[in-house]
């Protein structure tokens, strides 16, 4: 089995102080003959709407790399009828119609060893569970991580936008369209997600943070960029509104929905 890290190595952080993996840590494990251990990740799917569904229809998780188990998690108001799924996909339909509280349920239903959550209108790259698998074996100190992101819209605010998240994460703040993934151990020691409307990710994220070390494999995820084709300004201005409150240890539902409907 191949034991070399990707090339370039992934970023490797450690709470909120940015610790690049250097050439020696490489080097060594590039050098080891020791086996990987087997793992087995969990990619989770929380179906919010149609549209959703619609969207989780084409991730097609049967193109990925390596062997992983597939989680489709049904809101309380979707038709439970999936088409164009994997016949191995596990469905669990959920009594919730928050995001947070459909990756808390798929997250019950899972039976992997490392959960990537993975939304609907996001796309993995096609090494996601290798890479994943392969980087968390071989660091047993790193809990979880993320991939870079890059829009599938090719304008200028979204190149600009990349640019921004790219120097974000480095800050050690990141959100679901990168595709956290994290071991089940520090997932449940962290209490999963918490019930919010908007920016449970992000809350997560942060809480990863402050537990361990992460990842930030070099591998590019696709992001839609639907949510920033129509009222640019007025979707960013409201989520960075949102955050700061946020930061500042305030959630308004009322200015989560007006994020979601932008």
């Amino acid at each position: 089995m191949d034991l070399s890290l990707a090339s370039p190595p992934p970023t490797f952080t450690r709470k909120r102080s940015l610790i690049p993996a250097c050439r020696r840590i490489h080097d060594i494990i590039a050098a080891s003959q020791h086996r990987v251990i087997a793992i087995l990740t969990s990619i989770i799917i929380p179906i919010l709407t149609e549209g959703d569904k619609e969207a989780a229809a084409q991730l097609c998780p049967s193109d990925l790399e390596g062997s992983s188990q597939v989680v489709v998690v049904l809101a309380k108001r979707v038709n439970p009828n999936l088409t164009g799924l994997p016949g191995s996909a596990a469905v669990v339909s959920s009594t919730g119609v928050i995001r947070a509280v459909l990756l808390n349920d798929g997250a019950a239903a899972a039976g992997g060893d490392i959960f990537l959550f993975l939304w609907p209108d996001c796309r993995l790259p096609k090494n996601a569970v290798t890479a994943i698998e392969r980087n968390l074996s071989l660091l047993p100190q790193a809990i979880g991580g993320n991939f870079h992101v890059r829009f599938d819209d090719d304008s200028r605010f979204t190149k600009a936008l990349t640019v921004f998240l790219k120097k974000w994460r480095y800050r050690g703040h990141y959100y679901g369209n990168s595709g956290i993934f994290v071991r089940k151990d520090v997932y449940l020691a962290l209490g999963g997600f918490r019930p919010y409307h908007l920016l449970e990710d992000y809350d997560f994220a942060r809480r990863m943070e402050r537990y361990g070390p992460t990842l930030y494999l070099p591998d590019i995820m696709s992001a839609s960029a639907r949510k920033f084709r129509r009222q640019k300004v007025r979707a960013t201005a409201l989520r960075l509104t949102a955050q700061a409150l946020f930061s500042l240890g305030l959630h308004s539902d009322r200015l989560a929905r007006a994020c979601l409907e932008s």
